[in-house]
C-alpha cells in the first residue's frame, strides 16, 4: 500500500541514528515529503534496488512531491518498476513482488540514485560520490616462483584507494557497468561491459605459465580494465592475426583417423579459442618485463579450410570422411593416401598439433641439428656442416637439395620427416654455401648463438671452438677480477656489473652498446672503465661524443669521479687540434657537429677509445655527422643510449656500424634479412634471432629490475574534451587541410609532399592543443585550463612538476598562466643558456614549483629530481622521447613516488597519435621520429588515419 505524509507525521529528533547521514530529512505536514533511501540488496544476477524509511522498512514515496535530482531518481526507479512488473519472475518472492523493488536497475538509475545522496549499500551505510577521475585496474604481483596472484583495484587520480590486501568490506565491487563502490565511496570508471556482474572472478591465483591465458579471457570479457604488473611495462600492440590448426585426436581401434580444426595463437593452447569468446590477447616477455596487449583477428573457420584441402581428394571423400560436431573421421586408407600426397597443403595452411599419431602412417615432423666444423677466421668462418635427421646424417648440400625437391626428407626405414620450418628458415638465412657443387660453407661469428637456439647445433675446429669460448665466457663475466673504484663514491652492484662487461668485450676486441634506462648511471659506469683502462698504461686519449648541451655535465663528472684524468675540451671557436696532440691529454670532450666539421683532421688521429653518449645522433647511415664519426680511428669502440633504437630498425644497422662494422655485412643484407621480414611481414622467428645476436653486445637495464629502492612510477592518459568552440574551428581546419593532402598524395604520393603534409599535421598537433596561437580562438584552450587547476593543487601541497611541451607558444602561454597564479616556475627552451644553473634552482630552490620546457630541449641530460609529478602536455611522434623526458625525474636520487600525465585532446589528431605509437611498439620502442622522418615512417593508409 503507498505511503502518504499526513499531519500527524512528526519532525525526526536529532538523536535518532537509524537515519542515515544524507538521507532526506523534512519537517512534519502535509507539504514535507515522506522520509526514503535508495538501498542496494543482492540479487541472483547482481545488484537490486529498493526503496526504505528511516527505519528500513519498505516505502512508496510520490516523486511529484519531490525536486531536482532526487524527483529524477524516483521518476527512473518509477519507469523501470512498472517495466517489471509486466513480467512474472519466479526467481523473487511475494514478499519482494509486494513492494517497491528493481531487481535490474540501469546504469543512469544507479547514477541517479548516486547523484541524490540518499543511496545506501547492503548494510545501511550513506555512499558517497566521488568526481575524482579514477580508473579500473587489474593489479597483478608474484606471491612464489611459480605463480602470481591478481586482483582488481581503483586508482583515483594518484592514489591506490584500495587493493587485494584490503579487509573485505574494502573491496571494490562495481554496483553498475560504470560505478565502483570501496567502502562508503563511489568512484565512476570506464564502462565495465555486459560481464560487470562477474568482477569478483578478477581475484584469483594463477600459475606465472599461464598468466598470459588467464589475462586474455579478462581483458575479453573487461575490456576497458587496465593491467598494472609489478616490474612490468605494459604496451599496447597491432592486433594479432589468428591462424588454423589440426589436432591429430587418435587412430581409434578400426584405424580411422580423428581429427580437430581449431582455431591457434602461439603460446595458447589447442581449444582455447573454441571454449571462449576471446577477444584480446596478452603477450608476456620475462625477459624484458613486457606485457602486452593486442585484439585478436580470427581466421577464415579452421574446419571450412580442411574441407577445401580434402576437396583435393575428389569425390571419394563422401564416403572416405565423417564428421561429428566439429570432428572429422578419416577411413584407414583414405588417410594414408590423403596425407602422402597433401601434406604439404596442410603444413602451408595449418599448424599441426599431437602429430606423433601419424608415425603409424610413416609421417614424422623432426627438428633438424646441424654440426659444423669451422677454421678459423675474424668475422666469417669457413668448414662444413653436417645435418642430423633422427639419427642419420645428411651432407648440408644434399639435405637442402632434397628438401627444396619434395618438402620432406626420406629416411632409411621409408618414413617421410618433415623438418621445422624454423630450423630450414634459420639454416638458409645463416648458413651460407659456397656452390652447390661445394661442401665448403661459410658462416658468421656473429651468428653463432642464433644457431645455438634449441641446441640444434654442435661446433668443431678451431674456430667453432673459439667462438663457443667467448659466448659462454658471458657467464662469468661477474667473477672477473679489478678495482672498480671511483673517488668520491660507490657504484652500485649493477654498475660493477656494466664495468665487467664493458672490459670483457674490451678484451676481446668488441664494440659494445650500453644501452642502460635513463637515470641509472651510464656516466659514471664509463667513468670507472676509462680509470681502469688508464691505470693500466694507456696512452692514446679516449674520445668522447656528446650533445653540445652534455659537454659540461661530462667534464663536471670526470672531475668529480676521476680527477687523475686530464680531461680537455675540444670545442667552440677556441678550440685548436694542439689539444688532443697534448701527450698529457687522457680524455677528450667534443660534440657531434664539431667532428662533423673537423673530421678531416681528427681522422687521422688515433684514439684509445671512441665513445658515443646518446648514440642515436648517428642513427642515419647518410648523415654526414655518422660517416664523420665512422671515419675516427679508435682502438675500442663504445656507444651509450638510453633509446638505441629510436626510429626504426634501421638504426640498429647504424649503430653496429660503427661498434663492429662486419655485424650484419652490407645495407642490403641486412634489409633482406632482418627489416623485411620483421617490419613488413612481422616475422616473430626473425626478430627472435635478431635479439639473440644483438645481446651479447647490447646491456640494457631498466630501473624496476635494478634499483628496487627507487619509489614506483605511474604513468596515465587525461583525456581532455575540447570546448564546442575549440573543436569546431580544429574540424574545420582539419577538412580544408585533409582534402589538400590527399589531392598531393594522390598526384605524387607520400615522398614528394613530405613537407606539406608535416606542416599539416603540425598545424593541427597546435591546434588541438593551443589553438590560442592563432588567434582565432579567444578563450582559455581546455589543456591550459587542467594544469591551472591540477598545478595549482599539486605546487600548493609542496610538490614540484615538469611539464613538457612540443610548441614554444605553449610554453609562453603555460609561463603566462603560472605567473597569474604566483606560482615559482622556470622555462627552458633551444635558446635558453646556462642550463645548469636553471637545473641547481629548481633542485634547490623550494620557491620553484614547476619547470617548463620544450622536450627536445629538456628531454636528455638533465637531472630534476626535485620534480615528482610529469606532464607531457601535447604527444610527440617518438614515445620514446616522452619516456626520456619522464626519466628526467624517475631516477637515481628520486625519493618519492612519481606520477606522469600525458594529455590527450580528445576527437583530434593526439587520440590517432596515441593510437599510432602503440600500434608500433611492438617491433621498437617506436617506429615513428621527429619531424620529416615521422613522415618518411608514415603509410598512406596512416596520414588517412591521422587526417580522418
Amino acid at each position: 500500500m503507498k505511503a502518504t505524509p499526513t499531519d500527524t507525521e512528526k519532525p525526526p529528533r536529532k538523536k535518532r541514528t537509524t537515519t542515515p547521514k544524507g538521507s532526506f530529512v523534512g519537517k512534519a505536514g502535509p507539504d514535507t515529503p515522506q522520509q526514503f533511501n535508495f538501498k542496494l540488496f543482492r540479487g541472483t544476477d547482481g545488484w537490486g534496488l529498493t526503496l526504505c524509511d528511516s527505519k528500513g522498512k519498505p516505502c512508496q514515496p510520490d516523486y511529484h512531491r519531490y525536486t531536482s535530482s532526487v524527483r529524477d531518481a524516483l521518476r527512473e526507479f518509477n519507469l523501470l518498476l512498472q517495466k517489471e512488473q509486466k513480467y512474472l519472475r519466479w526467481d523473487i518472492s511475494d514478499q519482494e513482488r509486494d513492494g517497491w523493488t528493481v531487481h535490474d536497475p540501469s546504469s543512469r538509475l544507479m547514477e541517479l540514485a548516486l547523484r541524490s545522496h540518499l543511496l545506501l549499500d547492503e548494510g545501511g551505510n550513506l555512499l558517497h560520490p566521488q568526481n575524482k577521475e579514477s580508473k579500473a585496474i587489474l593489479s597483478i604481483e608474484k606471491i612464489s616462483d611459480h605463480e602470481v596472484s591478481v586482483a582488481p583495484i581503483i586508482l583515483s587520480f594518484d592514489q591506490i584507494i584500495a587493493d587485494k590486501e584490503s579487509l573485505l568490506p574494502s573491496k571494490p565491487y562495481p554496483i553498475s557497468s560504470e560505478l565502483v563502490a570501496v567502502a562508503q565511496d563511489v568512484f565512476h570508471v570506464s564502462d565495465l561491459g555486459c560481464y560487470w556482474t562477474e568482477w569478483f572472478l578478477l581475484t584469483t591465483q594463477v600459475l606465472e605459465k599461464d598468466l598470459h591465458t588467464y589475462l586474455a579471457l579478462a581483458l575479453s570479457k573487461f575490456p576497458t580494465i587496465s593491467l598494472n604488473y609489478e616490474g612490468y611495462t605494459v604496451h599496447t600492440i597491432a592486433p594479432r592475426t589468428a591462424s588454423s590448426s589440426l589436432l591429430f585426436k587418435e587412430i581409434d581401434a578400426y584405424g580411422f583417423l580423428h581429427i580437430l580444426p581449431l582455431i591457434h595463437l602461439e603460446s595458447y593452447p589447442p581449444g582455447f579459442f573454441e571454449d571462449q569468446d576471446i577477444t584480446k590477447v596478452v603477450e608476456i616477455d620475462p625477459d624484458e618485463k613486457t606485457l602486452s596487449i593486442g585484439e585478436v583477428v580470427y581466421p577464415r573457420a579452421p574446419d571450412s579450410e580442411f574441407r577445401d584441402v580434402l576437396s583435393l581428394m575428389g569425390k571419394e571423400v563422401k564416403k572416405a570422411v565423417f564428421e561429428e560436431e566439429l570432428y572429422f573421421i578419416l577411413e584407414p586408407d583414405f588417410a594414408q593416401r590423403f596425407l602422402s600426397l597433401h601434406m604439404q597443403a596442410l603444413l602451408s595452411r595449418f599448424v599441426l598439433f599431437q602429430s606423433s599419431v601419424l608415425s603409424k602412417y610413416k609421417v614424422k615432423f623432426v627438428r633438424p641439428k646441424m654440426r659444423l666444423s669451422l677454421g678459423e677466421g675474424i668475422d666469417y668462418f669457413e668448414g662444413t656442416a653436417d645435418i642430423d635427421v633422427e639419427g642419420q646424417t645428411f651432407s648440408f648440400n644434399r639435405f637442402l637439395s632434397e628438401y627444396k625437391q619434395s618438402g620432406y626428407i626420406v629416411l632409411n626405414d621409408g618414413s617421410k620427416a618433415y623438418p621445422d620450418m624454423r630450423s630450414i628458415n634459420r639454416f638458409e638465412r645463416l648458413v651460407h654455401q659456397k656452390s652447390k657443387l661445394d661442401e665448403t660453407v661459410r658462416v658468421s661469428f656473429f651468428d653463432i648463438p642464433t644457431l645455438q637456439k634449441d641446441a640444434t647445433l654442435t661446433l668443431a675446429g678451431d674456430g667453432g671452438q673459439r667462438a663457443e669460448s667467448f659466448y659462454k665466457g658471458f657467464n662469468d663475466i661477474g667473477k672477473r677480477k679489478g678495482s672498480h673504484a671511483i673517488e668520491n663514491g660507490e657504484l652500485r652492484p649493477y654498475q660493477v656489473y656494466g664495468v665487467q662487461w664493458m672490459e670483457y668485450l674490451r678484451d676481446h676486441h668488441m664494440g659494445a652498446c650500453l644501452a642502460d634506462e635513463m637515470g641509472l648511471g651510464k656516466t659514471v659506469e664509463v667513468i670507472s672503465l676509462l680509470r681502469g683502462t688508464y691505470a693500466s698504461g694507456c696512452k692514446e686519449p679516449t674520445l668522447i661524443l656528446v650533445p653540445r648541451t652534455l659537454i659540461y655535465n661530462w667534464k663536471n663528472e670526470l672531475e668529480r669521479f676521476a680527477p687523475e684524468l686530464n680531461c680537455v675540451l675540444y670545442y667552440g671557436v677556441a678550440r685548436e687540434l694542439s689539444m688532443i696532440e697534448d701527450s698529457t691529454a687522457n680524455i677528450v670532450i667534443s660534440s657531434y657537429a664539431t667532428i662533423r666539421n673537423d673530421i678531416n683532421d681528427l681522422s687521422k688521429k688515433s684514439f684509445s677509445y671512441v665513445i658515443l653518449d646518446e648514440s642515436q645522433n648517428i642513427k642515419n647511415l647518410e648523415t654526414q655527422t655518422t660517416n664523420a664519426v665512422l671515419a675516427l680511428k679508435a682502438r675500442y669502440r663504445l656507444a651509450l643510449s638510453g633509446t638505441p633504437v629510436e626510429n626504426n630498425l634501421g638504426d640498429l644497422y647504424s649503430l653496429f656500424r660503427f661498434l663492429n662494422p662486419s655485424f650484419f655485412g652490407s645495407q642490403s643484407e641486412f634489409l633482406r634479412d632482418y627489416m623485411r621480414p620483421i617490419q613488413d611481414k612481422q616475422d616473430k622467428d626473425v626478430l627472435k634471432d635478431l635479439k639473440t645476436r644483438v645481446y651479447p653486445f647490447m646491456l640494457r637495464r631498466v630501473k624496476k629490475n635494478v634499483l628496487k629502492d627507487l619509489p614506483p612510477k605511474t604513468e596515465q592518459v587525461s583525456y581532455v574534451e575540447l570546448d564546442e568552440k575549440h573543436l569546431a574551428i580544429y574540424n574545420r581546419r582539419r577538412e580544408e587541410l585533409k582534402a589538400k593532402v590527399t589531392m598531393a598524395v594522390g598526384l605524387g604520393g607520400v615522398g614528394k609532399n613530405t613537407f606539406m603534409i608535416l606542416q599539416a599535421l603540425t598545424e593541427l598537433r597546435r591546434l588541438a592543443s593551443v589553438p590560442e596561437a592563432d588567434g582565432e580562438f579567444n578563450g582559455i584552450s581546455a589543456k591550459r585550463k587542467y594544469l591551472k587547476e591540477v598545478v595549482a593543487s599539486i605546487t600548493s601541497e609542496g610538490h614540484k612538476c615538469l611539464i613538457f611541451t612540443n610548441f614554444l607558444a605553449t610554453v609562453e602561454l603555460i609561463g603566462e598562466d603560472l605567473e597569474e597564479l604566483g606560482i615559482g616556475h622556470l622555462v627552458m627552451t633551444g635558446a635558453t643558456g646556462d642550463r645548469q644553473s636553471l637545473v641547481q634552482r629548481f633542485q634547490n630552490d623550494p620557491s620553484i614549483g614547476a619547470f617548463v620546457m620544450t622536450l627536445k630541449t629538456g628531454g636528455v641530460g638533465l637531472n630534476l629530481t626535485a620534480a615528482d609529478y610529469v606532464f607531457i602536455v601535447d604527444p610527440w611522434w617518438n614515445r620514446a622521447a616522452e619516456n626520456q623526458a619522464i626519466d628526467r625525474t624517475h631516477r637515481i636520487g628520486q625519493e618519492n613516488p612519481v606520477f606522469c600525465y600525458r594529455l590527450i585532446a580528445k576527437d583530434t589528431i593526439e587520440e590517432k597519435i596515441l593510437e599510432l605509437q602503440q600500434r608500433k611498439a611492438n617491433l621498437v620502442a617506436s617506429l615513428l621520429t621527429s619531424d620529416s622522418n615521422a613522415v618518411k615512417a608514415l603509410s598512406e593508409k596512416d596520414i588517412e588515419m591521422l587526417l580522418g
